[in-house]
């Protein structure tokens, strides 16, 4: 294995990551007005929810099997993010309920989501950058 093969799957999870975190987080601010109405209605939804579940377990496992590194500011985001899909994933799949009662949260909250918005468009524009820019 390269040396710089673990560096390459930084960068090359970085250019994924980072502009679907932009996009992301342009949603979100496109749709502040109608989330408080629609994400309780895809909770409840069922074979929705289980599907999305599935897809959202198979993107994490997948980063976390290809990149669990510890050794940069940029590998540990892109680990995180994927554990954190993983579990995302699996609790969908397996308790929904606790999805519906952080939905719930979010809508009883707006400026959470607000501020959620606000990070992962902070993280992926760092990551756009760290993926598509920087040659550090």
């Amino acid at each position: 294995m390269p040396d710089d093969l673990p560096a390459v799957r930084t960068r090359t999870l970085a250019r994924i990551i980072g502009p679907y975190l932009i996009l992301l987080a342009i949603a979100l601010f496109a749709r502040l007005g109608t989330l408080p109405m629609l994400l309780p209605v895809f909770m409840q939804n069922g074979p929705l929810v289980l599907a999305t579940g599935a897809f959202t377990l198979m993107a994490g496992l997948a980063i976390v099997a290809l990149h669990l590194r510890w050794e940069s500011p940029s590998a540990i985001a892109i680990s995180l993010i994927g554990i954190v899909i993983t579990l995302k994933g699996a609790a969908l799949m397996v308790v929904p309920s606790l999805g519906a009662a952080m939905t719930g949260a979010v809508v009883e909250t707006p400026p959470l989501l607000l501020i959620t918005a606000a990070i992962v468009l902070l993280v992926g524009i760092w990551l756009s950058f760290v993926g598509w820019i920087s040659r550090a």
